[in-house]
Formats: structure tokens, sequence, C-alpha cells
């Protein structure tokens, strides 16, 4: 039987390495989130429990609303609780329903939005988006058209964060360009979340200048791209930065600190970042040709 539903894919990050780590420990947090959190809101939200498979669930929605706000809720919650990470995909389609299984399109795009979603972070496609009001929506952006693996057509991907770049299951644009990932800078301190996201927007477009360099901001860059970190930390009214860059293969490039006053944010973000970048073009330059793809 096939009716029109929202699917609802959820994955543990780095369940193998939890495991390997702490078994007993990992296990017990898992019935904890199933028993104490995951089902309340599957009941609350009109959620159908599927199949659960270990380190992830199948779940599926009557509405794209009780899908999204569940996910949000339990993302929200999550964020308080650092045991455990989930990456989150949601796709509104026909389901073909057997044997209290489902099967379909709509179950393969949404575990392949699942896979391309950041930790932490949850990634629907443009059928769940247009069925959210406007409070919902604006928890979304717009992440462009992604071509996924298994997946005849490019999905439209909106998502709470961004996209995982290095996903097996997203299939990457076809280029020579080098990739430079900008991770998002750890904060310490009250006063610096102005500042944070003006450095990184303007670090973005900053690096996106050279025609042979591409940036993105991504929270899980992939090994074989350029990576940059860093910290902002907050002292006397001033902003001090530490910012690495590390070729492909993690191989430490270049270190630097920075600083400025922070009563001047507005400027300062697109300052630093100028001068980040000049120094990235610099060091990135002088191994090129090393990292340069055949």
């Amino acid at each position: 039987m096939r009716s029109l539903g929202a699917i609802f894919m959820a994955d543990v990050v780095s369940y193998s390495k939890m495991m390997s780590f702490d078994e007993a420990g990992t296990l017990d947090a898992l019935r904890a989130f199933n028993n104490d959190t995951l089902k309340p809101h599957l009941q609350r939200y009109g959620g159908r429990l599927i199949k659960s498979m270990g380190d992830g669930w199948l779940i599926e929605f009557g509405s794209a609303t009780g899908a999204v706000t569940c996910a949000l809720k339990l993302q929200e919650f999550l964020t308080q609780n650092e045991k455990l990470t989930l990456r989150i995909g949601i796709h509104v389609g026909d389901v073909e329903h057997e044997n209290n299984d489902v099967f379909g399109d709509t179950v393969n795009v949404a575990a392949r939005l699942e896979s391309i979603a950041e930790n932490g972070d949850i990634a629907i496609s443009s059928s769940t988006y247009l069925c959210l009001d406007q409070t919902l929506g604006t928890h979304f952006k717009d992440c462009g058209k992604q071509s996924l693996k298994n997946i005849s057509t490019p999905i439209e991907v909106w998502s709470t964060g961004g996209i995982n770049q290095s996903s097996k299951g997203l299939i990457r644009k076809d280029t020579d360009n080098l990739i430079m990932a900008v991770v998002p800078f750890n904060v310490s301190g009250n006063n610096l979340g102005e500042l944070s996201a003006s450095l990184l927007e303007s670090l973005q477009r900053e690096l996106n200048t050279k025609d042979w360099l591409d940036c993105i901001i991504q929270k899980n860059p992939g090994p074989d791209d350029f990576q940059m970190v860093g910290v902002i930390e907050e002292s006397q009214g001033r902003a001090a930065i530490n910012v690495t860059i590390y070729a492909p293969g993690h191989k430490n490039l270049w270190s630097g600190d920075f600083a400025g006053k922070l009563s001047q944010a507005s400027i300062l973000g697109p300052a630093l970042a100028q001068q980040v970048a000049n120094q990235a073009f610099i060091e990135i330059m002088k191994v090129k040709d090393r990292y340069a793809k055949k």
C-alpha cells in the first residue's frame, strides 16, 4: 500500500568509535535516549518507529510539521547532553508499506539526506521544507541542489547548519580546484557571537576570490582538503584569535595569532578575515603543486 508520508532517518555520530572506547557506557546512553527521550517525542509528535538499527532509527510521520518539530526538539535536547550527537534527514513523498516496513525512493532520499547532514544538524528536502510554516522554516537555510549517491535527480537541500561535503552519500562537483574547509571557530567568551559570525562569513567570501580555490564552511572536513581551524578568546575588551591551517592529510601548514578591539566588532571581522585569507593564499601557494589534482 502506498501513501504520502514523512520519512525521518537518524544516525548516531561516531558510534563505532564510541563503542570501541566504552561499549557498556555507549549502550547505556543509547537505551536511555531511546526509552526516556525518543519514544516520548515520537508519541507527542505523531511518529511511528519502523525499525531501530543499533546506531540509528527509521521513523515515519504523518506530516512534515510533526517530523521537523520532533527533529528540532531532539537536537535541542541533545545539545544539553554531550553523550550522543545525531544526524537527521527528512523527506516527504510516497511511501510503500509492507509487513510493517517502509520502502521506496522516499526512504532512500531520507537516508541520503541523513548521511550528508553535519553533526548535530538536520537536512531536509524541498518537498519537506515547502510543507512548513514560516516559524519552522526559519530554522533552515537553502544549501542548493545536491547530487546524492544512487538518487537519479538532484535534490534541493535545506539544513539547520551545513552539508557534510566529505560524506560518501554526496557526489561532489567535478573540479580541479583545491578545497579549503573552514571549521567554525571555537569561541571562549560571552560577547564574541557577532565577531565569530562576521569573521566566518568574511573568510568564506575572501577565500573564494581565487579561481583555483573553493572555500566551504564545514564542521567535518574531508581528509583530502585544506583545513582552517581557530579559537576566539576575549580578554579585557579585546578579541584574541589563533588560526591554524592544515594541508591535506592534516599536516600542519601554518599557525598565527591576531587581535583587535571588540568595540570595533563590525569592522574587525572583515579586516581579520582579509589578513587571514592573504596569509592562507601565501602558505597554500607554497605547496599548491604538491596537492594539485591530477
